[in-house]
This record gives C-alpha cells, structure tokens and sequence, in this order.
C-alpha cells in the first residue's frame, strides 16, 4: 500500500512540478504573508478572527506554499499528502483572496 501511495504521489507531484505552478504557489505564499503582515487587523477581520482554526490553517497553507515556491520535494508519501499544494492553494483563496 505505502508503495503504491508513494507511486501515484510521484506521478501527482511530477505533474505540480511546473514552472507555472511552483511560481504560482510562490505568489500565493507572498500575498498571503504580506496581506497579513501589512494589515492583520483587516486580515482577521475577513476570516471571522484569528482563533484555533484558522490561525493554523493560514500559517500552514502559507508554509505549503513556500515549500513548494521553493520547489522543494518531499520524498516520503505523507509529507507529500501533508504539504500538497493545491489543499493550501484552496485554503489560501479561501481565506484572504475571496
């Protein structure tokens, strides 16, 4: 099972890999952190607060992000589901861009 895991997240990940999408992902991290860096009293205020969940959440979508920005690749399968970019993506226009 863990094989066949690791086979299809090399195949997902090889396809996340392009320039487009590692810029993209960068961007993201960039506007996220800066948007609340800059204005983090407008920033909670969008979200409902700062609380137990979306504190994390941002923080987390924001590291995925630079992760992947930087075009780093996990190796092991679940850090692979852990970081997986589009989940952080989502999060991310979830949370500051809508």
């Amino acid at each position: 099972m863990v094989n066949d895991l690791t086979f299809r997240f090399d195949g997902l990940y090889g396809r996340l890999y392009h320039t487009v999408f590692v810029y993209f992902s960068l961007l993201l991290a960039v506007v996220c952190a800066g948007s609340v860096l800059w204005d983090p009293q407008s920033v909670a205020e969008k979200i409902g607060g700062f609380n137990a969940i979306n504190g994390p959440g941002l923080i987390w979508a924001t590291c995925t992000c630079v992760i992947h920005g930087m075009a780093f690749k996990p190796h092991f399968w679940l850090w692979k589901f852990l970081f997986f970019p589009p989940f952080a993506w989502a999060m991310i226009f979830g949370f500051i861009l809508f």
